[in-house]
């Protein structure tokens, strides 16, 4: 997938679309679409070949050898989004300045920006008072926090669509819609099996959609990491976006920080 001047692979979309739970589904997504994973009728996920034949990042490669005897669907998904591999991705992406680290808001964020309006109408009546504008407006964007996508990852995801199937799994999740058909039917995934994934990891973090398709989610989904912020210092450094702090990664797109 390539924007201006920004080149994402599928798990970066991914994982700047809905944080690391979304970039496990997408590299599960690749592995089934190249035939080297299987997915039984009861959701069990299980390895072709036993030597990691056929992976392309050291996710998949993860993926792969957890799939050497079958596995839940929902627990692939979550133990690659809390690997070692998912953590080297999100300091790639912040290395790129597609993330950064989340900061949270404060509560009292607007009272800074009272200040700085208190302020300059004080310099009507004497000019000092504008001195403290500057100081008021800066701590009032401190307190006001920031997600963890940089504005340069929310431009490259303005450009991202669901070219393909893996794709379609990246922007939407197993449990999305594009072009009002479930992501899962384009894997002749039965939707008992995608409902094993969490509910936050499902959520849509992206306002554009594909020919009308919805990122919608599994409303039965249970809780657990999906976009979560979790991080190597700050988990889900996260704030906003998801439930537990997953092994060292930190949330992505998905996973903003407190910012508002």
């Amino acid at each position: 997938m390539t924007t201006q001047g920004t080149q994402l692979s599928a798990e970066q979309v991914g994982y700047l679309t809905a944080g690391p739970g979304r970039a496990a589904e997408t590299a599960l997504a690749r592995l089934i679409d190249a035939g080297l994973v299987r997915v039984s009728r009861d959701g069990l996920v299980s390895a072709v070949h036993q030597n990691n034949h056929g992976a392309t990042t050291a996710i998949e490669a993860r993926i792969l050898s957890y799939a050497r005897t079958p596995v839940r669907f929902d627990t692939i998904v979550r133990s690659a989004a809390h690997s070692t591999e998912m953590s080297m991705l999100h300091q790639h992406l912040l290395d790129r300045k597609l993330l950064q680290r989340p900061r949270r808001r404060n509560e009292g964020w607007w009272f800074s920006l009272v200040i700085a309006v208190v302020l300059v109408l004080l310099g009507f009546v004497a000019l000092e008072f504008l001195l403290g504008v500057p100081i008021a407006v800066l701590f009032f964007l401190w307190q006001r926090g920031r997600k963890a996508i940089t504005g340069a990852g929310r431009e490259a995801l303005l450009r991202v669509t669901a070219t393909d199937r893996v794709h379609a799994v990246a922007v939407y999740g197993f449990c999305g819609r594009v072009n009002r058909r479930p992501v899962a039917d384009l894997f002749e995934l039965s939707q008992s099996i995608v409902r094993m994934l969490p509910l936050k990891q499902n959520r849509k973090r992206r306002s554009s959609s594909d020919g009308g398709g919805s990122g919608s989610s599994c409303s039965s989904c249970g809780s657990g990491c999906g976009s979560s912020s979790c991080s190597s210092s700050s988990g889900s450094s996260c704030s906003s976006s998801s439930s537990s702090s997953c092994g060292g990664s930190s949330c992505g797109g998905g996973g903003g920080g407190g910012g508002d």
